[in-house]
This record gives C-alpha cells, sequence and structure tokens, in this order.
C-alpha cells in the first residue's frame, strides 16, 4: 500500500518557510513603500538655488518621467517576489520540489535587490546636488571650454537613477532564477 506525506502526519519545514519568507516580502514591500513613494516625491521637488539662480528636477531630461513609475515598479516587484518565494514554499511543502531546491541566498539576493532600488532612491539627491552645482558653477554656468559638457550633465541623473533600478532588477532576477532551479 502507497503511503501519502499527509498519512503519516509529516510536514516538510522548508516549505513553510518558504511561504513565510514570501508573507515578509510582501511585508517588507509595504513598509519600504512609503519610504520609496517619500523618496521620489523629494527627488521632483528638488531644486538647487544659489546666487539667485534655481535649478529644478524637470531641467533633467527625461528624469521626472523615470521618478514617478519608480514606486509602481518597486511595489510590484516586491509583490511578486512574495508571490514567487509562497509559491515556491507551497511547491516544497505539497512534495512537488525538493527543499535542496530552495536556496536562501537567492531568496536574499531578490530583496536586497529591490532594497538597493529604495536605498538608492534616498541618496539620489546627492547626485542632483552635485550635478546641480557644476551646472550653476558659482553663477557663471558651465565654462564654454567644456564642449558638450551641459547635455551630458543633463542627462546625467537619469544615468544613475536607471542604474540604480537596473542593479536592482538584474540581482533580482539572478534570485528568482537561481530559485527556480
Amino acid at each position: 500500500m502507497k503511503r501519502y506525506l499527509s498519512e503519516e502526519g509529516a510536514i516538510d519545514i522548508a516549505g513553510l518557510v518558504m511561504m513565510g519568507i514570501g508573507m515578509v516580502f510582501l511585508a517588507v514591500g509595504f513598509i519600504v513603500y512609503p519610504i520609496v513613494t517619500t523618496a521620489t516625491d523629494s527627488i521632483l521637488a528638488w531644486t538647487y538655488t544659489a546666487n539667485a539662480a534655481v535649478i529644478k528636477t524637470s531641467l533633467f531630461t527625461g528624469l521626472t518621467q523615470v521618478t514617478g513609475i519608480v514606486p509602481l515598479l518597486v511595489l510590484i516587484a516586491f509583490v511578486t517576489a512574495g508571490a514567487i518565494t509562497g509559491f515556491m514554499g507551497y511547491k516544497v511543502a505539497s512534495g512537488g520540489a525538493t527543499a535542496s531546491a530552495t536556496n536562501p541566498g537567492s531568496m536574499m539576493m531578490l530583496g536586497i535587490g529591490i532594497i538597493f532600488i529604495a536605498v538608492g532612491l534616498i541618496i539620489f539627491p546627492v547626485v542632483l546636488d552635485g550635478v546641480g552645482s557644476v551646472l550653476h558653477g558659482n553663477g557663471a554656468g558651465i565654462s564654454s571650454t567644456y564642449t558638450g559638457l551641459e547635455a551630458i550633465l543633463k542627462i546625467a541623473p537619469l544615468i544613475v537613477l536607471v542604474a540604480f533600478i537596473t542593479a536592482g532588477v538584474v540581482s533580482g532576477f539572478f534570485g528568482i532564477k537561481s530559485m527556480a532551479k
């Protein structure tokens, strides 16, 4: 007679742990979300003021559009991470996968990738201040000897923001990819 896991009264604790970690991803996502929205609000409201000159976020090419979608991306990432981790835990608990297939390092890589985006947003105003001070140039602007520098500086914050998002997405991708092995 074939014996099933449910008949023995045994349960695979690794599956329950993974489902719990999935819930933690959801909880952390909703804890980090207000921080992300506050950070993006401060980025969108950022101004550099010196010597009667005002430089705003809208001066930088494409920055307001990308910044505006970041909170949605972060929330979707946390919900997806929670769902995938929870589903993998269910597969382990129901016997569809082995506990050795679940790697805590993969889940940590996924979570760190998403948190990297949030930390990037928090320190991003430093980038804006640096670029704003170079564009201002003590009231004189950028010297004409630096050909093309102003155009590059106007897109530099967007490149830095996209780099933070890309780093988070790539590390999250590798976290999910190694969990799926």
